[in-house]
């Protein structure tokens, strides 16, 4: 598979203090990668720094072919990379469709026939105000908004932060049948068996720095793994 998504040697500070050390990190076309690891060792920084909300100090950020490094937050949208960002975010005063439509900009309402089919519980509640959702719908609606930009690449920060575990299990479900529609995903996430399950590769960071990665299958039964992210067992 073609590398869709490619990060070069990342390097991001925030004042004097270093955040990302030499990132390097590819997402191939259809693929699913997990990026796992402790609070506070920069997976949140990494996705704002590829959105273009934080600015890399160097290193690259490649997107089918284009350099999209530094580059305003709305045209890296408008070049196919759209976030879901940690704490879902939403506008809780306003409706489900009003909240839709702002993720689709330009395109607006000609999207909704496109990304409502992958949210039924969504489609029910148009009308309602998002503030008013569950706490598993208004994930939904924050990766549904997202999706109304047409990405290539979606990212995903902690989906499943805050959710009961049947709730996580629909959510990366869904991951899933929006992969097999042909978007890459890019998910950072600390529920590291249900990402596992799910994602075609991972990462593991430590200390801003990429410490391991493969096959989330192999990583999944790599002692290191089991003893760190998942309670000592498989």
């Amino acid at each position: 598979m073609s590398a869709l998504l490619e990060i070069e040697d990342l390097h991001v500070a925030m004042g004097s203090q270093q955040i990302l050390r030499g990132i390097d990190l590819t997402l191939a076309e259809g693929e699913m990668l997990a990026v796992l690891g402790a609070n506070g060792v920069g997976k949140t920084t990494l996705m704002r720094t590829l959105s273009g909300i934080y600015r890399a100090r160097s290193g690259r950020v490649v997107l089918a072919g284009r350099d999209i490094t530094n580059a305003p937050a709305h045209r890296i949208v408008a070049a196919g990379l759209a976030q879901s960002p940690e704490g879902r975010q939403i506008f809780s005063a306003m409706t489900v469709r009003e909240n839709l439509i702002l993720g689709g900009g330009r395109a607006g309402l000609a999207e909704l026939d496109a990304v409502l089919p992958l949210f039924p519980r969504l489609g029910e509640r148009m009308a309602q105000l998002a503030g008013s959702l569950s706490g598993g719908e208004q994930q939904m609606l924050c990766i549904a908004r997202a999706l109304m930009a047409r990405p290539r690449v979606l990212l995903l920060d902690e989906p499943s932060l805050g959710l009961a575990p049947k709730l996580v299990r629909n959510i990366f479900e869904l991951l899933a049948r929006i992969r097999a529609q042909g978007v890459s995903i890019l998910v950072v996430e600390q529920n590291a068996r249900a990402a596992l399950k799910v994602a075609d590769r991972a990462a593991v960071m430590e200390g801003g720095r990429i410490a391991l990665a493969g096959a989330a299958a192999a990583l999944a039964e790599d002692p290191r793994i089991v003893a760190a992210y998942l309670g000592g067992h498989v």
